[in-house]
């Protein structure tokens, strides 16, 4: 699986940087860094500081990607890649807040003394422009009970810097 998931994320890679390279506006892309993870549950058995680093291309109103590594509550090193589609900045909250909706092949431990494993997963995301070259990214997932599913709600903060 890690195969698979390691050589569908080079040529969706490839792909998307070959589609956005003529198109890619430098202010639709950053430098992102993974840093927090706040649990409502369990919050005990899990790391609450969650190192990463990846690259997001999300122009306001059409699709873009994102990419990446972080190290997960359980101290795993987890890949990311996937879709995304930002919409525009809301003038109506001062022009400083977007919202962005994530789907995302994530391979990762999601529970303690399990093996890692590739989902796809959906990342509901809040933008706060704080600078002209600084963004946070506010995301997570609800806790979800179903069948023989079960994860804790979980929030994500998501730093990402503007190179260009």
């Amino acid at each position: 699986m890690k195969r698979f998931l390691g050589s569908i994320t080079a040529v969706f890679i490839t792909f998307a940087l070959l589609g956005v390279s003529n198109h890619a506006h430098a202010a639709d892309q950053y430098l992102t860094f993974n840093t927090f993870a706040l649990h409502f549950k369990n919050h005990n058995d899990r790391n609450n500081v969650t190192p990463g680093v990846g690259w997001e291309y999300s122009p306001s109103g059409k699709l873009g990607f994102h990419v990446g590594t972080v190290k997960d509550s359980f101290s795993y090193q987890a890949k990311y890649v996937g879709i995304n589609y930002a919409t525009q900045r809301y003038a109506a909250l001062g022009g400083r807040v977007r919202f962005i909706l994530g789907l995302t092949a994530l391979h990762k431990q999601y529970h303690p003394n399990s093996d890692p494993e590739t989902k796809i997963v959906p990342l509901p995301t809040i933008e706060f422009q704080m600078s002209k070259r600084f963004v946070l990214n506010v995301s997570g997932s609800p806790e979800i009970d179903y069948q023989d599913h079960h994860n804790n709600a979980v929030m994500f903060f998501q730093g990402k810097w503007n190179m260009f």
